[in-house]
């Protein structure tokens, strides 16, 4: 199963992706460092897009990344994100 992600391996086995990882981090298997998928540059003309007033579905899209590592690049670089379309203010 080398080399295979994460989320590949949970929709694999129809678990969710913290039960691969408590099962790794039971058996000590090394986990590979994350390489950033967005370089500085890219995270900065992302947040332009994104302050121009683009989802973050449509921004992630565009840099061909996830929400979620967008979201994650975003807090990296002190972007702040807008509260999404009909959830409640914290």
């Amino acid at each position: 199963m080398q080399g295979r992600s994460i989320d590949d391996l949970a929709r694999e086995y129809n678990v969710h992706r913290s039960t691969v990882l408590h099962r790794f981090g039971k058996r000590g298997v090394p986990r590979r460092r994350v390489a950033r998928k967005l370089t500085d540059d890219a995270v900065a003309r992302a947040a332009v897009r994104y302050a121009e007033g683009s989802s973050m579905a449509v921004v992630a899209a565009e840099f061909r990344v996830s929400e979620r590592t967008l979201a994650r690049e975003f807090r990296r670089a002190g972007v702040m994100i807008r509260q999404r379309n009909g959830w409640p203010q914290r």
